[in-house]
C-alpha cells in the first residue's frame, strides 16, 4: 500500500498531492496484488482452487483492495496483532483442510467444500490495510444479523467515501488509492458477499476452538457492557474498530489492558485471540488460557465497574439508515450473550431442549439433577428391560425408538449427570437457556414425567410388596405431620399374592402406635411405638354384610334394587371371596410372614377376625367399624376414604372427610417417583407397560408437545451426521409444533423403518410406538426443517423448495444424498448430506436444477469420436476424464419469508447447473433427482442363485466408453456403458440415460450375467446397463 501511496509524494509533507489532471484517475484493483504475510500461508494452502483463484483475481480480492484503501489511514497500524492473527487463521484452516482424496467425494461440491477462508485470503493478499478490514467484518458479523452487517456496512462506506472526497476538495491533497476507492462504486451485493464469507469464517472457527469460546462465553454472560456509548453509527463503528485493535496490539506485546467498554470482549470472540484474563466481579478470579500468540504475557482485566445497564453482555446499539428501502433509521440493538448471537451444536440444543421439557413439568421438573437422573436411569431400566427379553420394554429402545426423542433426550440427561467443572457451567447455562427461553419451544404435555405421576402408577411400578408399604408409610408420616389426623384415622391396604393368580387384600398401619410403656434408666417412663398387621391366615372372611354397607351402597346405587350382595359382587381373583381357597398354604405363609415381621418389631394379627367391607374402595369407601388389638376405634364414622396409591392394589385410606387433607402437589409426586427409581426396586416390565401404553394411545397427530418431541428427534437425526454444524440459538423462541414442515402434510408423516409404513393404527403389538417416531421427511420438507434451525428463525412453506436438491447456509452445505452417492445407492428421499463448505451467497440459498437441463447434441463431425465395441467380459473404467461441476444461472428469485421492507434477501432460490464435463469439454447438465422418482431405472439385485462367477453374457452387449457415444442416438437394443468404480461418471451416466427416455439397469460391483441377460430379456425396448 505504502508504494502506492508514494508514486507523487509530497516534498513539504509526504503525502501524495494530485494535480488536476490526474484527479480523475482510475486504479484498477484488480490488479494489485501482494505476496501474504508468511504467518497467513496455511490459510492458501488450505483453499480449493477456485477459492484461491477468486481470493486472489475475484470479487472478494477487490472488494478487500477497496476497503483496505478506503480505511486504511483510519486505522492504526498493528503488526502484532497481524502475526498473531495469521498464525490462528492457519491453524485453524489447517484444522479443517481436506487432501484432494476427500474433495472428490464432495462431487460437484468439491470446489465449494471445506472452510471458507475466501475473504481472509483474499485479505491477506491485499495488504495490512485489508487484513484490518477481514477483522472488522468479523466484528460485525459476530453481534449483527446478515442484513444489519450489510447496512452497517453500506453506512460506513458511505460516510468514509464522503470524508476522503471532502478533505480532497477543501484541501487538494489525498493518497490515490484512497481517493480511487472513494470514487469506486462498491454494490451492495457485493457487501453482503464478504460479510457471509466472514460469517462462515467465524462458524468455522468457532467449531475448531469450541471450548476456549464456551469459556470466554461464560464470562461474556456475566457482564453487561456496551460496545461503546456513540450513538453515530459511523463513529460508533469508527471507535470500535480502532480501539479493539489497539488493545489487541498491546496485548500481543505483552501490555496488560483494561477492557472499559466491550469493544474488546467482542475482538476476543469474533478474532479467536485468548489472552489469560483477570475477572474482578464478582470477585477477582485470574483465568489462564495459555494461548501461545500471548507468549509475553499481556493480561485482560474484566469487571471494571462502569454505568449501569440492564442488557445482558457485550451489547451494541445502533440507528441502522440503510436496512430498509424506506423509512427513518431503524435503531437495533444486538448483544453477544448465549440468548442473543449464540450458535448450538446438536449436544447443546439437547441440553437447552432437557431445560425446556423441564420447564414443561413444571414444579416435577424443579429440580434438575435429580429429575434428570431419573430420566436417565429410567431409560437405563427400558435397556435392562430389553436385554432380559421383556416384550413391552423392548419396544421404546429398539428400531427407530433407538433414535427417538426419548433416546436423545435420556442420553443427553446423562451426559449432564456425569459433567463436571467448565462442562458442568455450560449445561447449567443451557439447562437454564431452555428453561427461560424455551418456554414455547416444546408446548406443554397432558401429564408431566410421562404419566407416570398419574394415580397409582407410583405404586404399580415398584417390585416388592414390603416396599410399597415402606413407601406409603414414608409418605402417611410426611402428611400427617402436616395434618390433624391421627394413628387410628389413616391405614394401608395393600394386595398380597400368594400365587401368581391368587391374591388378598390385608391390612397395615400407616403410622406407628404407641404399644407398651418403657422405663428409662431414670425412671422415667417413655411410649414404645410400633406398626402392626392384619394379615390373612386362610379362613374364610366372608360375612353377611353390615346393614350400614348396604344402605351406603343403595344410596350410590352401586347395586341393583333386587339381587344378593354376594353374588353380585363377588370377585372371583380376591381368595376373601374364593371357594377355592389352600387353606394350608395360606397359613403357612402367614405363620412365615408373622414370624419375620415379629423380628422387626411388628405385632400381627388376623385379617379374618375384623369385618371390614372393601368391595367398592373407590364408590363407597371401605366400612371397618372398629378397630381391635392394638387400637381401640373412638371416630364418629367407621368409613375411610382412598387417599393416595393404587386403590386396588397398595392405597393409603384415610377416616372420611379428612382424605383430601393428603393429596399431593405434583412436586411431591416426583419427588417419591425419583426416591422410588434411586431406592427401591423397580419393575422393569411394568416401567415399560405403563410408558409404552401412554403413547400407544397419544393423539400423536394433534398433540403439541408430541409433535414438538418428534420434532426435535427428526431434526437431530439429520444434523448428527453433520459434527460442524449448528443452529441458531433463537430456534428455542419458535414453537415447534406449529412449523411449516410439520404442517404441510403431517398425514404422510410415518415411521422411518419399513415395518411401520403399512400400520393401520397406533396399536401395533410389538412395534414401536407413533410417538416416539421421528418423522419421515419428503425432500423439500427435510431442506425447511435445516432451514428454520440453521437460521433459528425461517418457517419457509415447503412447498416453495419442492425442486431444492441443496442449500448453503452460514458455513455448511446440505446436500440430497442423489447428488453425492453412487446411483446402485437407493438413496430415498429425504436422505439428506451435510458438510463445511460455503457456495459464496448471502443468507441461504436453495439450489434447483433447470426445469429442462441441456444435452450436448452430437454432429455429423463427431462420427469418428464415437466407437461401440462388443463387450468383452470385463468391467473397466472409461471415463476417467469425467468431472462434476457447479455454476449458476442469472436465474434467482427470493423467497416468500416475511415482508419487513427490507433491501436484503435472507432465502432465495438459486437455478443451479450441475454439469458433467470431459476433460474441458461441457457433455450435459444433470438432474438426479429423476434417480429417485423415475420408474426406468433398476438397479440389479446381487446374486443369490449361486450362478458360477466365471460366466459370461449370453446376449450380445454393445460397449458405451465415451459420452459421445452415450448421447448418441442408440441402434442396439442392449448397451452398457463401462464407468466402473466411477462413482460420478456412473451417477451422471444413469441421470442422462433417464433424461434420454432409456430404460436403464444400475449393475452392483460383482455382477452375475446370467441373472443380467434374464433382467435384460424382460425389458422391449433399448436398455442401457451402468456397469
Amino acid at each position: 500500500m505504502a508504494s502506492i501511496n508514494k508514486l507523487i509524494p509530497s516534498l513539504a509533507s509526504g503525502s501524495l498531492e494530485l494535480a488536476p489532471a490526474l484527479a480523475n484517475l482510475n486504479f484498477d484493483f484488480v490488479l494489485w496484488k501482494v505476496a501474504a504475510p508468511k504467518e497467513f500461508e496455511g490459510v492458501g494452502s488450505a483453499l480449493s482452487t477456485s477459492r484461491r483463484d477468486d481470493a486472489e483475481t475475484g470479487t472478494l480480492h477487490t472488494i478487500a483492495r477497496k476497503l483496505g484503501a478506503l480505511f486504511e489511514k483510519k486505522i492504526p497500524l498493528t503488526p502484532a496483532l497481524t502475526k498473531a492473527y495469521g498464525t490462528r487463521a492457519s491453524e485453524i484452516a489447517q484444522a479443517l483442510s481436506l487432501d484432494e482424496r476427500g474433495r472428490k467425494s464432495y462431487g460437484v461440491f468439491a470446489n465449494r467444500a471445506g472452510a471458507d477462508a475466501t475473504s481472509l485470503w483474499a485479505a491477506a493478499t491485499s495488504g495490512t490495510s485489508a487484513i484490518s478490514i477481514h477483522l472488522l467484518a468479523c466484528l460485525l458479523a459476530r453481534i449483527w444479523d446478515a442484513p444489519e452487517a450489510t447496512s452497517l456496512w453500506v453506512e460506513i462506506v458511505k460516510r468514509r467515501k464522503e470524508e476522503v472526497l471532502a478533505d480532497f476538495d477543501e484541501t487538494d491533497f489525498a493518497h490515490l488509492a484512497t481517493l480511487s476507492a472513494a470514487r469506486q462504486d462498491l454494490p451492495r451485493a457485493q457487501i453482503a458477499e464478504w460479510d457471509n464469507s466472514a460469517r462462515a469464517w467465524l462458524q468455522v472457527a468457532d467449531s475448531v476452538k469450541k471450548k476456549q469460546q464456551i469459556q470466554l462465553r461464560l464470562i461474556v454472560d456475566n457482564v453487561q457492557i456496551p460496545v461503546n456509548w456513540k450513538t453515530d453509527t459511523y463513529e460508533s463503528v469508527m471507535e470500535a474498530w480502532s480501539n479493539s485493535l489497539d488493545q489487541m496490539e498491546a496485548l500481543v506485546q505483552g501490555i496488560s489492558q483494561q477492557a472499559r467498554n466491550g469493544d474488546i470482549l467482542l475482538a476476543l470472540s469474533s478474532w479467536h485471540l485468548f489472552p489469560d484474563l483477570t475477572v474482578v466481579t464478582p470477585s477477582t478470579t485470574h483465568i489462564r488460557q495459555n494461548d501461545p500468540v500471548f507468549a509475553s504475557g499481556g493480561v485482560l482485566t474484566i469487571g471494571i465497574q462502569g454505568p449501569v445497564v440492564q442488557e445482558k453482555g457485550v451489547h451494541w446499539s445502533l440507528p441502522l439508515a440503510y436496512l430498509r428501502h424506506y423509512g427513518a433509521p431503524v435503531v437495533v440493538g444486538r448483544s453477544i450473550c448465549s440468548v442473543s448471537r449464540s450458535r448450538l451444536s446438536l449436544q447443546e440444543l439437547l441440553q437447552a431442549t432437557l431445560g425446556s421439557l423441564l420447564q414443561a413439568w413444571a414444579t416435577a421438573g424443579k429440580d434438575t439433577l435429580r429429575s434428570l437422573r431419573w430420566l436417565s436411569s429410567m431409560y437405563q431400566v427400558l435397556l435392562e428391560g430389553t436385554k432380559l427379553g421383556y416384550d413391552k420394554s423392548s419396544t421404546p429402545t429398539k428400531g427407530s425408538a433407538k433414535h427417538s426423542w426419548l433416546a436423545l433426550l435420556s442420553e443427553a440427561a446423562h451426559l449432564y449427570t456425569i459433567s463436571h467443572g467448565l462442562e458442568r457451567q455450560q449445561n447449567d447455562k443451557l439447562i437454564s437457556l431452555g428453561r427461560k427461553h424455551g418456554k414455547t419451544f416444546l408446548g406443554t404435555p397432558d401429564e408431566p414425567v410421562f404419566g407416570l405421576l398419574a394415580q397409582g402408577k407410583l405404586i404399580d411400578i415398584m417390585a416388592d410388596e414390603e416396599e410399597r408399604i415402606e413407601l406409603l408409610r414414608k409418605v402417611g408420616k410426611s402428611l400427617v405431620e402436616k395434618s390433624c389426623i391421627g394413628s387410628s384415622q389413616i391405614f394401608i391396604r395393600y394386595k398380597h399374592y400368594l400365587s401368581d393368580s391368587t391374591w388378598v387384600y390385608e391390612y397395615a398401619t400407616a403410622l406407628p402406635y404407641n404399644t407398651s410403656k418403657k422405663r428409662r434408666a431414670d425412671g422415667t417412663l417413655i411410649s414404645v411405638q410400633s406398626h402392626h398387621r392384619w394379615l390373612y391366615s386362610g379362613n374364610n372372611t366372608r360375612r353377611f354384610p353390615s346393614i350400614w354397607y348396604k344402605q351406603r351402597l343403595d344410596m350410590l346405587r352401586a347395586v341393583p334394587p333386587t339381587g344378593d350382595i354376594d353374588e353380585d359382587y363377588a370377585s372371583t381373583g380376591d381368595l376373601y371371596r374364593s371357594a377355592k381357597t389352600n387353606s394350608a398354604t395360606a397359613l403357612r405363609d402367614y405363620e412365615r410372614r408373622e414370624a419375620l415381621l415379629t423380628v422387626a418389631g411388628e405385632s400381627v394379627s388376623k385379617r379374618e377376625d375384623q369385618h371390614i367391607e372393601d368391595l367398592f374402595p373407590a364408590d363407597a369407601g371401605i366400612y371397618w367399624p372398629h378397630w381391635d388389638g392394638p387400637l381401640s376405634y373412638t371416630q364418629p364414622t367407621p368409613w375411610y376414604r382412598f387417599a393416595f396409591g393404587a386403590i386396588e392394589d397398595t392405597a393409603l385410606f384415610a377416616i372420611e372427610s379428612h382424605e383430601r387433607v393428603i393429596n399431593q402437589t405434583t412436586e411431591q409426586k416426583a419427588t417419591l417417583l425419583y426416591s422410588v427409581f434411586e431406592d427401591y426396586q423397580i419393575n422393569k416390565q411394568m416401567v415399560a407397560h405403563i410408558l409404552e401404553s401412554n403413547w400407544e394411545v397419544a393423539q400423536v397427530d394433534v398433540d403439541p408437545h408430541l409433535k414438538s418431541l418428534k420434532a426435535i428427534s427428526t431434526a437431530a437425526m439429520m444434523f448428527r451426521h453433520f459434527p460442524y454444524a449448528s443452529v441458531d440459538v433463537r430456534i428455542l423462541q419458535q414453537t415447534l409444533s406449529n412449523a411449516s414442515w410439520l404442517r404441510a402434510s403431517s398425514s404422510s408423516l410415518d415411521s422411518v423403518l419399513p415395518y411401520a409404513l403399512h400400520a393401520s393404527s397406533n396399536h401395533r403389538s410389538g412395534l414401536v410406538p407413533k410417538a416416539l417416531e421421528p418423522y419421515a421427511l419428503s425432500e423439500a420438507q427435510a431442506f425447511a426443517c435445516l432451514a428454520m434451525f440453521e437460521s433459528g428463525q425461517h418457517d419457509i412453506d415447503p412447498g416453495q423448495l419442492t425442486d431444492v436438491m441443496a442449500m448453503s447456509s452460514g458455513n455448511s452445505i446440505y446436500v440430497s444424498a442423489a447428488l453425492l452417492a453412487d446411483p446402485y445407492e437407493n438413496t430415498r428421499p429425504g436422505d439428506i448430506r451435510g458438510f463445511i463448505g460455503n457456495l459464496g451467497r448471502p443468507g441461504i440459498s436453495f439450489l434447483v436444477p433447470p426445469k429442462a437441463p441441456l444435452i450436448k447434441k452430437v454432429s455429423i463431425d463427431d462420427w469418428l469420436l464415437i466407437e461401440r465395441n462388443e463387450f468383452d467380459g470385463r468391467l473397466s473404467d472409461h471415463f476417467q476424464d469425467t468431472s462434476l461441476h457447479l455454476s449458476f444461472t442469472t436465474a434467482e428469485s427470493p423467497l416468500n419469508i416475511r415482508f419487513l421492507g427490507g433491501q436484503d434477501f435472507e432465502a432465495c432460490i438459486l437455478e443451479t447447473l450441475f454439469s458433467v464435463y470431459e476433460g474441458g469439454s461441457w457433455i450435459a447438465d444433470l438432474n438426479v433427482s429423476n434417480l429417485q422418482t423415475s420408474t426406468r431405472i433398476c438397479r440389479m439385485a446381487r446374486c443369490v442363485s449361486g450362478h458360477p462367477a466365471d460366466i459370461q453374457p449370453s446376449s450380445a452387449i454393445t460397449c458405451i466408453d465415451s459420452w459421445l457415444g452415450l448421447v448418441d442416438a442408440l441402434e442396439e437394443r442392449v448397451s452398457l456403458v463401462r464407468a466402473h468404480g466411477n462413482w460420478q461418471a456412473r451417477l451422471a451416466a444413469s441421470s442422462i440415460c433417464i433424461a434420454l427416455g432409456y430404460d436403464t439397469i444400475i449393475l452392483p460391483n460383482h455382477v452375475c450375467w446370467k441373472c443380467f441377460d434374464r433382467k435384460a430379456s424382460a425389458y422391449h425396448g433399448h436398455v442401457i446397463a451402468i456397469g
